[in-house]
């Protein structure tokens, strides 16, 4: 047995002896994964029944039972695609050729780790029987992703597709589903070595029981072709989409609520971190104006929080402060407390730092209270800066917010670095 046969093997037995629920965990994990790559990296994926956009966060709803998807192959990011498409509900492995993944030890890794393939001696009089292999994991409930024209295209085109997978679901009763990846080859040329920022739609096509080999073999190959003649729709982007969905929901005001709250107590990001990512999605309406209000109520709360904890003996933790920031503060409090929190607007000290010192000091409730409206005009002020900005650049935004946020949340702890530098050293007051 050559190697290639023999890691074909070890392949099988390592899925096989892993069982199902591991399968599914890792198809899940990886369609989450490459999800979030593709919203960084593409102008996003998005999935269509019909003329229908399907969002990706509602998950596609796909036949039950026994089910092989057979799609058209011209860019190695249509597996990536699908896997993200199906993951999300069910176990899959992609068919590969061994031949051209299993060849050394790098490319296999690739394949078997971050795909999950099941690999099939193309060309050879085994071909056949390494598909009927998978036959009791396609029963099991499996989902089998089969590119039936045995290779990727030169030209993007759809080319005849062999009988393999269909013979396959007649043999085993599964179902088959058509499915059309349009605009890989934009993204991803054969021979280039980077993604190219542009959308991704996947069209799915209507199910079927294989009853005739050759026929349904035409038919699922003229309906891919249909659907692959369908112009790439840039529509939003899975990571626009699903913040959007959160901005509108319940779950959104939450997280900007009890966010500003916690930085008001111990938290140490900013309490408009969350806000600014929501607000961006929701254009002129007024959830907008709905969710900075929320923030900056959260903000007051978790001030008057800590300014009784800490006036009744009880310190919260302060992570990510300095010594430095206490004393700049307290200085500022004793001299003004009127004027004290419009420093800390824009001077890098933690809120948290100033309610602390508040409490320490004993000021009143009323004079606490007083003095946070330039805490409220901050929120205000970037919310307001982040919903006119993202309604604004929606255009550019929709299929490149992954892009934003990945960037941002990169940027950001090299920020809180150079605040707790400064306050460490700085002594000028």
């Amino acid at each position: 047995m050559d190697s290639v046969s023999q890691t074909v093997e070890t392949i099988r037995r390592k899925i096989s002896l892993g069982g199902l629920p591991r399968l599914r965990r890792l198809s899940w994990w990886r369609s989450k994964a490459w999800g979030l790559t593709l919203s960084i990296f593409t102008a996003g994926l998005t999935s269509f029944k019909g003329k229908t956009q399907i969002e990706l966060f509602r998950k596609v709803k796909l036949p039950e039972g026994p089910l092989i998807v057979v799609a058209n192959h011209a860019s190695h990011i249509d597996s990536v695609a699908l896997v993200t498409m199906i993951g999300r509900s069910r176990p899959v492995l992609v068919v590969a050729a061994a031949d051209y993944w299993l060849t050394d030890k790098a490319s296999e890794i690739i394949a078997r780790t971050s795909i999950g393939i099941w690999p099939i001696r193309r060309g050879s009089d085994e071909a056949f029987e390494d598909l009927m292999a998978a036959a009791d994991l396609v029963k099991q409930g499996v989902v089998l992703v089969i590119f039936p024209e045995g290779g990727r295209s030169d030209d993007g085109e759809v080319g005849s597709f062999h009988s393999g997978a269909f013979r396959l679901a007649q043999a085993t009763g599964a179902t088959v589903l058509p499915v059309a990846v349009v605009g890989s080859t934009e993204v991803l040329p054969r021979k280039a070595i980077s993604a190219k920022h542009k959308p991704i739609n996947l069209r799915i096509g209507e199910p079927r029981k294989i009853s005739d080999i050759a026929a349904d073999t035409k038919a699922v190959e003229t309906e891919v072709r249909e659907l692959k003649s369908n112009a790439v729709i840039n529509a939003p982007g899975f990571g626009y989409a699903r913040v959007r969905k959160i901005a509108f929901g319940w779950v959104g005001l939450l997280v900007v609520f009890f966010w500003a709250i916690g930085e008001g107590i111990f938290w140490p990001l900013v309490a408009e971190m969350p806000l600014l990512l929501l607000v961006v999605t929701v254009g002129f309406r007024w959830r907008g104006a709905l969710l900075i209000s929320v923030s900056a109520l959260g903000s007051i709360l978790g001030v008057l929080i800590t300014w009784w904890l800490v006036s009744n003996g009880y310190h919260p933790p302060s992570p990510l402060t300095t010594e430095n920031m206490f004393d700049y503060a307290r200085a500022q409090l004793i001299d003004s407390p009127d004027t004290a929190f419009w420093d800390q607007m824009w001077n890098g000290i933690p809120v948290k730092v100033y309610a602390h010192e508040a409490g320490a000091l004993h000021l009143s409730f009323m004079a606490v209270l007083q003095s946070l409206l330039p805490r409220v005009l901050r929120i205000f002020i970037l919310g307001a800066g982040g919903w006119l900005l993202g309604t604004t650049l929606a255009k550019w935004l929709k299929p490149n917010l992954g892009l934003v946020q990945t960037v941002s949340l990169i940027a950001f702890p090299f920020g809180l670095a150079q605040s707790i530098w400064f306050w460490t050293y700085f002594r000028g007051f």
